[in-house]
C-alpha cells in the first residue's frame, strides 16, 4: 500500500470520529436544521423525478415514432 493510502485512511477515521462527536454533542441542532431542509429536499427531489421520467417519457415516445415511420429491414441471404 502507498503512502497515500494509508493517510487517505486515517484521515477517514479521523473525520468520522469528529463527525460521530459532533452529531452527539449538536443533535438537537441537527434535528431544527433537518425539519427546516427536509421539506425543500422533497421538493426538489420531486422536480428532479418529474423531469427525469417525462423525458424518459418523451424519447421513448420519439423511438415509437421513428420505428413506425422507418420500413422494416428486408435481410437478404448471401452466399
Amino acid at each position: 500500500m502507498t503512502v497515500s493510502n494509508v493517510l487517505g485512511i486515517i484521515i477517514g477515521v479521523v473525520v468520522i470520529i469528529v463527525g460521530l462527536i459532533l452529531l452527539v454533542t449538536w443533535w438537537g441542532m441537527f434535528i431544527v436544521v433537518l425539519k427546516g431542509i427536509l421539506p425543500i429536499l422533497l421538493i426538489l427531489i420531486g422536480v428532479g423525478l418529474l423531469v427525469y421520467f417525462i423525458s424518459e417519457i418523451k424519447s421513448r415516445l420519439e423511438i415509437g415514432k421513428e420505428e413506425a415511420t422507418t420500413p422494416p429491414e428486408t435481410k437478404t441471404e448471401q452466399k
